[in-house]
């Protein structure tokens, strides 16, 4: 739980906030696109475990550890704004645009993209200041390489 502390700023006394903990905190927007529409299915938990592994070394071990925590955590929040905020403060434009198409991708995972999903990546996307331009662009970039 030390990693939400330092990532949320609950604990004035934790160091910087890491990379690893700005890994998790987009694991946490991935967890919350596959959550939207109701039910979290194999593709898009596969999905998930894809994503976090290739993208940010997070193996699945750690990932079951702390899905539990993303859960909570996901669940008590008010808004996104939360854990969009430090990736949006440490992140380049670049590493921003692709967690919104790895958001893309995990919507599509399951074969439709609802507009619940559809909706929470739009403001997830301008949240991260993410441009329109670049918001469309992951969005076909994502759904292409789902399709085939």
């Amino acid at each position: 739980m030390n990693w939400l502390n330092r990532l949320f700023g609950t604990d004035a006394q934790t160091p910087q906030t890491t990379e690893h903990d700005l890994h998790r905190a987009a694991a946490a927007l991935l967890l919350e696109v596959a959550r939207t529409d109701g039910k979290v299915d194999a593709e898009e938990s596969a999905r998930l475990v894809e994503a976090v592994q290739s993208r940010w070394q997070l193996d699945p071990a750690e990932m079951n550890d702390i899905l539990g925590e993303l859960e909570t955590r996901v669940d008590q929040a008010t808004d996104l704004f939360e854990f969009t905020l430090p990736l949006r403060e440490h992140w380049d434009p670049e590493t921003r645009v692709a967690l919104v198409e790895d958001m893309w991708a995990m919507a599509a995972a399951d074969g439709h993209v609802d507009v619940h999903e559809e909706h929470l990546i739009r403001r997830v996307s301008d949240l991260l200041y993410v441009s329109h331009g670049d918001y469309i662009r992951a969005k076909m970039k994502a759904i292409s390489s789902v399709d085939s």
